[in-house]
C-alpha cells in the first residue's frame, strides 16, 4: 500500500502467482527469471473500451482459445454480458457465470477477443493465470511481538484470513481458532488440474472446506499442502507443548481459504518449473476468495487478508493500470474500504528494485523480508515499493500432521505483518489501513539499504512500539 495514494484519501473503487518461500522451502524458487524491462507492458485498449491483458493478446494468437476473466463495469449483467459472449463463436465457452456478479470466466478466441475491445460494459480481460506458492523462534522476539502480547495486545477479537493452500484443521498451534473455512478450487481438463476442495467441487465453505489434509494433497507419502499451515502458525499460533514462540496474534481467530488447485499436467507445471504434480493458483479462484472474505468481514471483523503469493514484475511502480497483473485490484480496494489489510508478499527474485504482482498494487501492503542480522534476506525483493519489512529467514512454524519445520522466503515475512494488523486492529479499532500502516512505518526499525544504486529506507515492523500508545 503506497502512502501516497491512501495516506492522501484518493481511494479507487473500482499472472502467474507463486507461495514466496525461498529455497529449500515448498516450491521455491519458483517464478519465471524476469529480463530488466522499463517499466509494465503497455495495456491494450480499443479507445474507451476495456484493459486486455498483453499476456491473453499473445497466447489467443497461438491457442484456439485461452481461459480468460472477464472483469465488468458497475452494474452490468454478468449472465448478458456471458450469454453475448458465447453467441460471437462457436469456439468460446463461458466456463463460469454464476460464482460472482462483477465478473466471469471463460475460454476465449481471436474473434471473441476482437469483440471484447470493443464492448462498452467490459472494465478489464485478463489472461485467468495460474500462480504458484512464494515462526523462527526468535522472529516474534526480534519484532517484540511478544512484549505487545504481554501488555495485552495479541489480536483477541480480530481475524486473519489466510488465501493459501489450506491448513490442517487439527493441529495444536492452532486450535480453536478457526472462526470459518472456504475453498475456491477450480478443475480444468485442458490444465490438467484438480480441484483440492473436499466435496470434488469448485467451490465449499463452512467447516472443514479448507483442510490440507486430503488425497490430493498428498505427493510421495508426504503432504505438499504444508504452506498454509506455516502462514498461519506465524500469524496466529498459539505455543503448546512442542511448539516454538507464539505466532504474532495468538488470539486472532483464522480464516483459511484454499485457493491452489493440484496439478498433474507436466506443461501446465513449467509455470512454476517444477515436476508434476504441482500446486497453482487461478487468478479467478483468488477473486472469488477474496469476494468471500469481503462478504464475512463483519461476522468475524477481519484484520488482514494474507497472501504469500505471486508474481511476474519486477514492478518499480504501482501496475493499477497493468492489465497483467492488476486483476485483484477491485477486490483489494473493497477491502481497504472495509478496513481490512491486503497483505502480500514482494517476491523472491532478488529484485534491487522491485517487486512482483499482486504486491506491486497501491492499495497492497508490500512486505519483504529481512534475515537474522536485521538486513534484507539476499532473496528478497526490495525498493522504495516495499511498505515493511519483517523476518523471513529460516522461520519455524506449524505444518500438517502436527509438527514443525522452517521455511525462509518473503511468504514467511508477510504473515508477520498481517498479525501485525490483528494488534492494531485490536489496539486502534477506529484506525484505518493506512493509519495502521503508518504507524507501523513510523515506529518500526529504520533498514537502510542500496536499490539500484538509490539509498532506501524500509520500516522493519515492532509491534511494541506500534501499539506503546494504545490503551486498554
Amino acid at each position: 500500500m503506497r502512502p501516497r495514494s491512501l495516506l492522501g484519501g484518493a481511494l479507487a473503487l473500482v499472472a502467474t502467482s507463486a507461495v514466496l518461500c525461498a529455497a529449500p522451502a515448498l516450491l521455491a524458487e519458483t517464478l519465471p527469471a524476469a529480463g530488466p524491462t522499463a517499466g509494465p507492458p503497455v495495456p491494450r485498449s480499443a479507445g474507451n473500451g476495456p484493459l486486455i491483458s498483453p499476456a491473453l493478446v499473445a497466447e489467443v494468437q497461438m491457442r484456439s482459445r485461452v481461459r480468460s476473466i472477464i472483469q465488468l463495469k458497475p452494474g452490468e449483467s454478468v449472465q448478458a454480458v456471458a450469454k453475448d459472449l458465447e453467441q460471437t463463436s462457436g469456439s468460446s465457452r463461458v466456463v463460469d457465470a454464476t460464482s460472482s456478479p462483477h465478473f466471469f470466466v471463460a475460454e476465449v478466441d481471436r474473434v471473441t477477443l476482437a469483440r471484447l475491445e470493443k464492448d462498452a460494459r467490459i472494465q478489464a480481460v485478463y489472461k485467468d493465470e495460474l500462480r504458484t506458492t512464494t515462526l523462527d523462534d526468535n522472529s516474534t522476539a526480534l519484532i517484540r511481538s511478544d512484549h505487545a502480547n504481554q501488555a495485552g495486545w495479541t489480536g483477541k477479537g480480530t481475524t486473519v484470513a489466510i488465501l493459501d493452500t489450506g491448513i490442517d484443521r487439527d493441529h495444536p498451534y492452532l486450535a480453536g481458532r478457526i472462526v470459518d473455512e472456504a475453498c475456491f478450487s477450480t478443475s480444468d481438463p485442458r490444465d490438467g488440474t484438480v480441484s483440492l476442495c473436499p466435496n470434488n467441487q469448485p467451490t465449499q465453505t463452512g467447516p472443514g472446506a479448507a483442510d490440507a489434509e486430503t488425497a490430493q494433497c498428498i505427493v510421495r507419502g508426504a503432504n505438499a499442502c504444508s504452506h498454509g499451515t506455516h502462514v498461519a502458525g506465524i500469524a496466529a499460533g498459539r505455543m503448546t507443548a512442542g511448539s516454538p514462540a507464539n505466532g504474532v496474534a495468538p488470539d486472532a481467530g483464522i480464516l483459511p481459504i484454499q485457493v491452489f488447485s493440484r496439478v498433474d499436467n507436466a506443461m501446465t507445471c513449467e509455470v512454476g518449473r517444477t515436476p508434476p504434480p504441482c500446486f497453482l493458483s487461478y487468478l479467478s479462484d483468488e477473486k472469488l476468495a477474496l469476494e468471500y472474505v469481503a462478504r464475512v468481514v463483519r461476522a468475524h471483523n477481519i484484520a488482514a487478508v494474507n497472501m504469500s503469493l505471486g508474481g511476474g514484475g519486477p514492478y518499480a511502480q504501482a501496475c493499477d493500470t497493468d492489465a497483467a497483473a492488476s486483476a485483484v485490484k477491485p477486490e483489494f480496494d473493497t477491502l481497504v474500504s472495509m478496513g481490512v489489510a491486503p497483505v502480500v508478499a514482494a517476491g523472491n527474485n532478488g529484485f534491487a528494485n522491485g517487486i512482483v504482482a499482486p504486491a506491486c498494487l497501491s492499495s497492497a501492503i508490500a512486505v519483504g523480508a529481512t534475515d537474522d542480522f536485521d538486513q534484507p534476506a539476499r532473496f528478497t525483493n526490495r525498493g522504495p515499493m516495499l511498505d515493511l519489512f519483517a523476518p523471513g529467514v529460516s522461520i519455524r512454524s506449524s505444518v500438517p500432521d502436527d509438527t514443525y519445520v522452517e521455511h525462509s522466503g518473503t511468504s514467511m515475512a508477510a504473515p508477520h505483518v498481517s498479525g501485525m494488523f490483528a494488534l492494531m486492529k485490536q489496539a486502534y479499532p477506529g484506525f484505518t489501513v493506512a493509519q495502521s500502516l503508518q504507524r507501523l512505518q513510523g515506529t518500526g526499525a529504520a533498514i537502510r539499504y542500496s536499490a539500484a544504486g538509490t539509498l532506501v529506507t524500509t520500516a522493519r515492523i515492532d509491534a511494541e512500539h506500534a501499539t506503546a500508545a494504545a490503551h486498554a
